[in-house]
């Protein structure tokens, strides 16, 4: 066909019309959309950093809003006891007690009752004749409340204390001994507290906070609130908390500068917090004034806050340059400041005209398609249709009829054009049938209609040329009858061949439509799985296999049972091409013949049959041994209450007797594995509980006894009866077992977990979560598993006192489990120092080889609670 000259086309010059009004359209429409966009930028980019800071402030205020409702509460605590003490005496006699006058002339609290983890430390100026009464009996009376409260102060507070005014100070925190670090010149009187609480300076004694500041002992950034205490009708001294903020600083100094930036007021123009003025921060003990700096954006910001006169806000700086907003934390009044650059705002504003532009593009379109398509089905169309069907002819080939419908010249043309294709297209049809049935007896086994090997071939080769183009898995099953030569020679080859054909419908009937069955040659098939996975390769051996197995054959009067050698191989696991994956898959066959016939096999590197296997089916063998022939055994090791010496129960631990050496026993390790895949652990887990149950039906006196359970089990829905009837028989109580399930089997099940625990709950038994802390998001499984204790992952315990990472970790599950009201365990205590910071951190109970080991009669089993020596108590030397 002859082309039109461009400037001719009509076509053409529509065309160049429709899109010259779409561009001005696009064009109007992304500058009123653009306009748009700024006017709603102004108005919600700050309503969004306003909410975002506000809600930052939020979260940062908790803290200090309790510190405050703290030291008024204690102040009304301390009043009420000093009030109510009517044995004045006694609480003289009781600071005697107490307290001794150090030879530097500070009184401080005796040696022998220092205890800095559970009770405060105090210096005080006076005489030799002693405090008068009042400040006695206000530091026998701040003693007794500091030691019964300071403990679940601190954390989260980092101190309690209470400053006189005679000069002294009654402090608590955990671990420090500030008497005993007070030289002889210590005095309070100058402090910031001491200061802010004068009568003088604080006519409404109201509660106040210092400036934040750093303190050395502690190695951190802190701000003290303060509640002046009167008594009796005159100033006394102070009553306060020391709160860590290094936690909010880093909030603001580490964020990202992609998030714009962040910084902390105070409401007397003090700057706490700068991700770039860090040092200088720190130059001025946290009181780095904003006038100083002479930071034009400061001074803005500074500015925006003091006179908006609100504790929350937002807007443009003066400057046009940021966005500003701030929200006030109460407690200290300090302002949280978040800053979002304007030219940020205009990178979003621009991706929108962006976007804009490109929506405007791909909505108008198609309406200039329609357009155009109109054109090109009323005249171009037709005529292009006419054209190339015509070159199509030409060359051989059938073109598409033009179905044209209408009464025009075009039309009556293309109908008759069409009318003369269908003749010709008859013809070739019939030729092409022909053809199509040569090809198919050249690609087909004549005696099965399977696909025959040249044709299995080119399957293959198209499988690995896809696979070229795009990654891809895949699987080679090869197939042998047993004994088939046999069949042929003893009945006949047409006996033979009926069998082929009984195999092939069995087979056929087990394979896809997408996956290729072909017979190689005599009794050889074979079969290509594109995109399997080795386990989809598994099944369907194992269904061929069993199909074959199962299928009669009537000979005559004899019925003859046939069975099949499979091999497999996988893409790419043992071969990356065709001919690797043909002679792996050929060579698994015989590996399975070897191993008895009837069987399949996947390939492997080693000729006989493969050594995982046989290690498999030996250990299957061992186990169930044992378990016939008494050859398990129990032994068991204690969990103790960290918080005394008292044994909170027994976990029961299971050995295998070794057969060729029974002094040897074998750690579970070695044959749970086994004993999972092969579903032996079932009958292991109900050996356990059978046994556990016995035990306590046989030591009455034994709290407890914590048994592991396999994840497999969550599959038994009669497992929670039979533990029930078992705990009903030996007239057990059911809170006397407790069974132990691994977060990472729980987690991988989570409905049949949730199940598994809720039946149970309902017989009475405890549940543990072993191995907490092993999985992803582990808190948040906590709300669908409802344990009741918490078994911390001894990863985390090993190495704690070395570990930060871990103290923080262990820290968080303890505080957690507490708050739901779950108990925790710490395995692998190995040494005194771990230990003790367990106890320091709240866990409940603690289990390793530092308290006791494994073993077949514990000393617990023998002996009843209450009788000296028994195991169920720890040594002195494990005492806190």
């Amino acid at each position: 066909m002859l082309p039109l000259s461009p400037r001719a086309s009509v076509i053409r010059q529509l065309s160049l019309s429709i899109w010259g009004l779409f561009l001005a359209l696009l064009v109007l429409l992304s500058v009123l959309g653009y306009t748009a966009m700024r006017i709603a930028a102004n108005r919600v980019a700050p309503a969004i950093i306003q909410q975002i800071v506000q809600l930052q402030a939020l979260a940062s205020e908790g803290l200090f809003l309790h510190a405050e409702r703290s030291v008024q509460r204690l102040r009304e605590e301390l009043l009420q006891r000093l009030d109510g003490d009517s044995d004045t005496a006694a609480t003289l006699r009781r600071f005697d007690t107490l307290f001794e006058r150090s030879a530097d002339g500070l009184w401080r609290l005796r040696p022998g009752l220092v205890d800095t983890q559970h009770a405060p430390t105090l210096y005080l100026h006076h005489g030799p004749a002693g405090p008068d009464e009042s400040t006695r009996r206000r530091a026998v009376a701040s003693f007794d409340l500091l030691r019964q409260q300071g403990p679940a102060m601190v954390p989260p507070f980092f101190s309690v204390y209470m400053d006189f005014v005679e000069d002294g100070l009654m402090v608590y925190t955990r671990g420090i001994n500030w008497g005993a670090g007070a030289a002889g010149d210590a005095t309070n009187a100058n402090y910031p507290t001491m200061r802010g609480a004068d009568p003088r300076n604080n006519p409404q004694r109201t509660v106040f906070w210092t400036p934040v500041y750093y303190d050395q002992q502690a190695k951190a950034w802190m701000v003290s609130v303060i509640q002046p205490f009167d008594w009796q009708g005159r100033w006394v001294g102070t009553l306060g908390h020391d709160l860590p903020v290094d936690a909010l600083i880093r909030m603001v100094t580490e964020t990202d500068p992609d998030d714009g930036l962040q910084l902390i007021l105070s409401a007397d123009g003090d700057l706490i917090a700068h991700p770039h003025l860090r040092e200088r921060i720190a130059q001025t003990d946290g009181q780095l004034r904003i006038a100083t700096l002479q930071d034009p954006l400061l001074d803005q910001i500074h500015g925006m806050v003091t006179q908006a006169r609100t504790d929350s806000g937002a807007g443009l700086s003066p400057d046009g340059s940021q966005w500003v907003a701030w929200s006030r934390i109460h407690g200290p009044g300090w302002f949280r400041v978040q800053l979002l650059p304007q030219s940020r705002v205009n990178g979003f504003l621009m991706c929108g005209l962006a976007a804009l532009f490109a929506i405007g593009l791909l909505g108008l379109v198609p309406v200039l398609w329609l357009l155009r398509r109109q054109v090109d089905t009323l005249v171009q169309h037709p005529l292009q249709r006419i054209a190339l069907a015509v070159d199509e002819l030409g060359e051989g080939r059938t073109p598409t009829p033009i179905g044209a419908h209408g009464d025009d010249e075009l039309g009556r043309l293309a109908r008759a054009f069409d009318g003369m294709v269908a003749e010709l297209d008859q013809q070739r049809t019939l030729q092409a049938h022909t053809a199509e049935q040569l090809a198919y007896l050249a690609e087909r086994d004549a005696l099965t209609g399977l696909y025959n090997r040249r044709r299995f071939e080119d399957e293959l080769a198209r499988f690995f040329k896809e696979r070229e183009r795009r990654p891809r898995e895949g699987a080679l099953l090869f197939l042998d009858l047993d004994e088939f030569k046999y069949i042929n020679d003893t009945f006949g080859h047409r006996a033979g061949d009926a069998m082929l054909v009984r195999v092939t419908a069995e087979v056929r009937a087990l394979v896809r439509e997408t996956e290729v069955l072909a017979r190689l040659g005599g009794d050889e098939f074979a079969v290509l799985m594109p995109d399997a996975t080795e386990s989809d390769a598994r099944k369907l051996a194992e269904r061929i296999v069993q199909a074959i197995a199962q299928m009669p054959f009537s000979i005559g009067d004899q019925t003859l049972r046939l069975t099949a050698s499979l091999g497999i191989a996988h893409v790419p696991t043992h071969a990356d091409n065709a001919e690797d994956l043909v002679a792996h898959a050929d060579a698994a066959m015989y590996q399975a013949k070897h191993a008895g016939k009837n069987r399949w096999s996947t390939y492997s590197q080693n000729s006989d049959a493969s050594y995982e296997m046989i290690t498999r089916l030996a250990w299957n063998d061992r186990i169930g041994h044992a378990l016939d022939h008494g050859r398990m055994r129990l032994h068991y090791q204690g969990v103790y209450q960290a918080g005394g010496n008292e044994l909170s129960h027994l976990e029961a631990l299971i050995r295998m007797v070794d057969d060729a050496d029974t002094a040897r026993l074998i750690a579970p390790s070695e044959f749970i594995g086994y004993a999972e895949k092969s579903g032996k652990i079932l009958d292991i887990d109900r050996w356990v509980i059978r046994r556990s149950i016995a035990q306590l039906a046989q030591c009455p006196h034994l709290p407890a006894i914590a048994i592991n359970i396999s994840g497999r089990s969550f599959d038994d829905p009669d497992l929670p009866r039979y533990i029930a009837e078992h705990l009903q028989s030996a007239s057990v109580a059911p809170s006397r077992l407790i069974v132990e399930l691994t977060e990472t089997s729980a987690v991988s099940d989570l409905r049949d977990a949730e199940r598994f625990i809720d039946a149970l709950h309902r017989t009475g038994c405890h549940v543990c979560l072993d191995d907490f802390g092993t999985g992803f998001a582990s808190f948040a499984y906590l709300k669908h598993l409802k344990v009741d204790i918490l078994k911390i992952d001894g990863l985390f315990i090993r190495n704690l006192p070395s570990e930060r990472d871990n103290q923080v970790f262990v820290r968080a599950i303890i505080d957690v489990a507490r708050g739901l009201g779950k108990r925790t365990v710490a395995e692998f205590v190995e040494n005194h120092e771990v230990l003790l910071m367990l106890q320091a951190f709240g866990v409940d109970m603690v289990q390793g080889y530092h308290l006791d080991k494994p073993q077949e009669r514990h000393p617990a089993l023998m002996q009843p609670p209450g009788e000296e020596g028994g195991s169920h108590i720890l040594s002195d030397s494990l005492r806190v």
